[in-house]
């Protein structure tokens, strides 16, 4: 079982329960026929020098505190320090390459870790996994007991309930709520741009570029269609950061629209879709989450994780205005 950071660690106005989702810890699994895999295109940032690193291994050193451990997926979150040449400090999950090296690790211990990096010809990093571990200083004691700061749990949403509403702001500047989009199906996901691993953030943006693409096939369904990626990081990702992002991964309006909520808009909504995310400066640890939203505002489908593909919700889509469009199999190429 997670061993879960100390209340102190998390921001009780917005935040939803840290939970760790198999599918968004590493590497996704073989998706099967007809879903995406990560790939190294668009993968993750480049790093921070000027120079790309060569393709191949190399290895960096880490230093940071212990947010919570989970040694039965080896996978260990901390609150790092700037690893030059590769991140910005910031709260991550790391896979673990023996899980065994969390056996003496507990939440609040300050740590050295060795991360060995893959790299595609471009320079981007494909692979990261965290070989050696070790504490350097431990965590101080707890004590006996200590108050819940965590916010009630709001019940996570079924197919055929509705979705609750809320605000943002689209990359244009422009104020929007998600009831706005009422009559449409809306395949919403959350997103922020900063986010350096390659199955997370990116791979999402890839995905919807693919499923886009399939709804762009029938002008008369994509006008029926509006696909939305939320930014959580309202601290970074203004509408100007968002317009340059959505232009670098082919996101247009009115069918694409990258936008961002405040992290009080965005409680209302986590929960009940399945996100959760911690908000801290420069530092956001979180799950993947994806939903299609029947036109009138209930929830059809939700996906948590990474696992699905643009023939999934492109057959949703379908489904839910009453397009027979292609047969199965050509949903899945």
């Amino acid at each position: 079982m997670p061993t879960l950071p100390s209340p102190r660690t998390l921001l009780a106005s917005s935040l939803v329960a840290l939970v760790i989702v198999p599918a968004c810890e590493g590497p996704a699994p073989d998706p099967g026929p007809g879903k995406e895999a990560p790939g190294p295109a668009g993968a993750s940032p480049r790093p921070d020098s000027a120079q790309a690193p060569p393709a191949g291994p190399s290895t960096y050193t880490l230093e940071g505190v212990v947010r919570l451990t989970d040694r039965d997926d080896g996978v260990v979150s901390i609150d790092h320090e700037e690893i030059p040449g590769l991140m910005p400090a910031m709260l991550m999950d790391f896979r673990l390459e023996d899980p065994s090296l969390l056996d003496d690790v507990v939440v609040d211990d300050e740590v050295v870790g060795t991360l060995e990096v893959d790299r595609d010809g471009s320079g981007r990093v494909i692979r990261m996994e965290m070989v050696d571990l070790v504490v350097s200083r431990p965590a101080p004691p707890r004590p006996a007991t200590a108050p819940s700061a965590l916010p009630p749990l709001l019940p996570e949403l079924m197919p055929g309930q509705p979705v609750p509403d809320f605000e943002m702001t689209t990359q244009d500047g422009e104020s929007m709520r998600l009831s706005d989009l009422r009559g449409k199906v809306v395949v919403l996901t959350f997103i922020f741009t900063r986010c350096p691993q390659p199955e997370f953030c990116p791979l999402m943006d890839r995905k919807f570029g693919t499923l886009a693409a399939r709804v762009s096939r029938s002008p008369d369904r994509a006008g029926r269609v509006r696909l939305l990626s939320v930014s959580f990081d309202p601290e970074h990702d203004t509408p100007g950061v968002l317009a340059e992002h959505a232009r670098r991964v082919g996101a247009g309006p009115p069918l694409w629209t990258f936008a961002v909520a405040s992290h009080e808009e965005l409680a209302k909504v986590a929960q009940p879709l399945g996100l959760s995310y911690a908000p801290m400066t420069d530092q956001i640890r979180h799950t993947l989450s994806t939903a299609v939203i029947a036109p009138d505002g209930t929830l059809s489908r939700l996906e948590k994780g990474n696992g699905w593909g643009a023939g999934d919700l492109d057959g949703e889509i379908r489904s839910l205005l009453g397009d027979p469009g292609d047969s199965p199999a050509k949903l899945n190429k």
